[in-house]
């Protein structure tokens, strides 16, 4: 199978929709690097999945193409309103071991299976939404959440290919207790 790259929606080309992360001292690759970022992410999910055969970016005569595209992908980090107020805002969070900040984001992918002709054989979308607060660590850092939501986006994906007998594979899925206990 031969992988091309992912594209960004309009809504996050154009500035639209949130894309992603917001946070402090936070900065962006623009979304043509998230794609590509992506599309990497895709081909070493699949592969190491062997939900085909052989996964690549080019492939002479391939018997399928995957292409996609990235439709919501953000995460909104902050601090909670409350914690701006200064002196009692840290006393309060010591004291009652209050979640001091918030973070809430969606990621959303649609990868598409083609014959070289051109002609769709199927399309699987991936989704997932978060919306926590917590105490920041330097275990989770911005940007670590939304990655967690990618990941069970693309497993969903993934997921919906080994369910589809009529594409060549590898090797059976395990089945789903193993497999959500093993991520």
């Amino acid at each position: 199978m031969e992988v091309h790259p992912f594209l960004a929606s309009h809504d996050l080309l154009s500035g639209h929709s949130s894309y992603g992360v917001i946070a402090e001292d936070y900065v962006n690759k623009p979304p043509s690097q998230l794609t590509q970022a992506l599309t990497e992410q895709v081909v070493a999910e699949l592969s190491a999945h062997g939900v085909f055969r052989e996964v690549s970016f080019y492939d002479a005569a391939p018997d399928l193409i995957l292409t996609g595209q990235v439709e919501r992908f953000f995460e909104h980090h902050r601090r909670k309103l409350w914690t701006f107020v200064p002196y009692y805002s840290d006393k309060l969070a010591g004291a009652f071991r209050l979640n001091t900040y918030t973070t809430n984001g969606e990621t959303r992918v649609t990868m598409t299976l083609l014959k070289p002709t051109g002609e769709v054989v199927g399309s699987d979308i991936g989704h997932a939404k978060f919306n926590e607060d917590y105490t920041p660590n330097s275990e989770v850092r911005p940007g670590d959440r939304l990655n967690r939501a990618l990941g069970q986006a693309l497993a969903q994906i993934r997921d919906e290919m080994f369910a589809d007998a009529s594409l060549p594979k590898t090797h059976k899925p395990q089945p789903k207790a193993l497999h959500q206990a093993s991520q």
